[in-house]
């Protein structure tokens, strides 16, 4: 994989595995929708998520190619990962809302009432 696509074997993937650690250095990984945008990756989730807890605390990930259920298909790549701030979301849902639709808008009108949903951020 070269610098110059640090995300390369994401290409054409519909999920991906977005590993994140816990304190302990325990790897933590979860398969989810994401939204690549040049060397930017987007991924969506509720604000009191483990992996939204993880990366507050850790912001080191790796991100790898998977189907629907996790089972990964190439080669992970590591990435630094952050929870955008408000100001900074429209770009992330509108990659999201973009690559995937009405499953999109379907997916996160079930997230519960009171619940915040926020966007995270992984670059290489």
């Amino acid at each position: 994989m070269s610098d110059a696509a640090p995300f390369a074997a994401l290409a054409g993937a519909e999920f991906m595995v977005l590993t994140t650690y816990k304190r302990s250095g325990d790897a933590m990984p979860t398969t989810v929708w994401f939204a690549q945008v040049d060397d930017r990756l987007y991924v969506t989730t509720q604000s009191h998520a483990g992996k939204a807890k993880r990366i507050r605390a850790t912001p080191a990930v790796t991100v790898a190619p998977s189907d629907r259920v996790g089972a990964v298909s190439g080669p992970a790549a590591p990435g630094q990962a952050r929870i955008l701030g408000p100001e900074e979301a429209d770009a992330a849902e509108a990659s999201l809302r973009a690559k995937y639709g009405e499953q999109y808008v379907a997916l996160t009108s079930r997230i519960p009432e009171g619940s915040v949903r926020i966007f995270i951020e992984v670059t290489p």
